[in-house]
Order: C-alpha cells, then structure tokens, then sequence
C-alpha cells in the first residue's frame, strides 16, 4: 500500500465515514475519472453512465458536501471551481464562523465519495481515483496535449486559440492543486489509475467507452488485503 493510500484509509477509519467500508457493495459499476480540460472527459463519463446504466458525479458532489456543511451551494461551487483554495476555506470560516477547516471539508469529500462508491456510479474528479483507490473502482486518466485541447475548447466554446489554451492551463492548474493541497499527490501520476488514455491518438470517444466498458470487470477490491 503507498503512502497515500495508508493516509486515505486512516483519515476514513478516523472521520468515521457514513457507510464504512469504502469497498463496492452494490454490485454495480464505478468509475473514477480524472481528465484533463478539453479532453472530452466529461463526454466520455456521460456516455460511460449511460452505457453502464448509473447515474454521473460531478457538481452534485459540492452540492452533497454543502448540505453536510449546510453551507451556501454557490459559495462552495465558487471555491470548488478555484480548486478548493483552503486559504479560501479559512476566510469563509472566519466571516460565517462556520467550520469550513481543510480537514473538515476533506472529511465530508470522502464521505460523499466513500458513499457514492458503495452504490455505483461515475464520478468525475475531486480525489475519487485515491478515495477509492482499494475499493473495486475503475480508474481512469483521460489526458491529452495542451495544443489538440486548446482546439478542441476554441471549436466548443468559441473563443481563439490563444484564450482556449489559457483556459486549458487555468484549468488543469487548479485541478492538480486541488489535488495536491487536499492528498499530496500529482493529479497525473500514472501509478494511481488503472488506465491512462490519451485522446490525442484515440478521437472517438464511444471506443474509449468501449474500452472501459470492457476493463470495468476487470477490477477486484483490495481493501481488505494486507498492506
């Protein structure tokens, strides 16, 4: 078991997480994906949902850990978009005396993530793929280079290359901080995921979710076994 791993299972033994262990229960299907902007990822997930027939994660998890929080929703998309800053975090606490500690907000994250996991789904970013690293989940890295991204989100959102790679470089910034203020991990480290797929070479997403499709069954839970 990596150090990060050792980290994540103490912090789910120590906060008590609702629901217990971490491990898939349900009998369906979950996928963690993290991706980097203007790879497609988000389609992919949704087609992924779709053809594995659960429901997708990704702003409802801010959405769960506000209510926990019984903080503002658009407060915590706010800072859910800035990558979770806990500078942010601290001054939210001091104006609203709401406890909003970095380890607060991560326990109730892994609680919604550990919960999430236990019934099926995709879930998109936020530390999923280390959450439930030993669980059974599929984790999965859909990366690309910035150039053939910029394209992408220019075509998408209309905007020129050079404000499409900016946002591009904005976005995956604040992704790999988020990850690092929060687990102390690179957000593409490979020895974290079970596949990594570049969509610069494989374009067509449905094959990428053929190829997930195929790979869901192929993980086993290692929750349980010794480190």
């Amino acid at each position: 078991m990596t150090d990060i791993q050792k980290a994540i299972q103490a912090m789910i033994s120590s906060f008590k997480v609702t629901g217990g262990d971490p491990r898939v229960a349900s009998g369906r299907p979950v996928v963690c994906i993290s991706r980097d902007y203007g790879t497609g990822g988000d389609e992919v997930a949704k087609a992924l949902a779709t053809r594995l027939g659960v429901e997708v994660f990704d702003r409802v998890i801010v959405d769960r850990i506000s209510q926990r929080l019984d903080a503002e929703p658009e407060t915590m998309r706010a800072l859910d978009v800035g990558a979770g800053k806990l500078r942010d975090l601290w001054l939210y606490s001091l104006v609203t005396g709401q406890n909003l500690s970095a380890d607060h907000y991560k326990r109730h994250l892994i609680n919604v993530i550990v919960s999430i996991g236990r019934s099926g789904g995709v879930i998109i970013g936020r530390g999923s793929h280390l959450i439930l690293a030993r669980s059974g989940a599929l984790r999965v890295r859909i990366t690309g280079s910035t150039d053939i991204c910029a394209k992408r989100v220019s075509d998408a959102e209309g905007v020129d290359l050079e404000t499409a790679r900016k946002r591009v470089e904005e976005m995956n910034h604040n992704r790999a901080k988020f990850i690092w203020d929060h687990f102390q991990e690179r957000s593409n480290d490979p020895r974290t995921f079970d596949l990594i797929i570049n969509t610069d070479h494989i374009t067509d997403y449905q094959k990428v979710v053929d190829m997930l499709v195929g790979a869901v069954d192929m993980v086993r839970p290692t929750a349980l076994l010794p480190a």
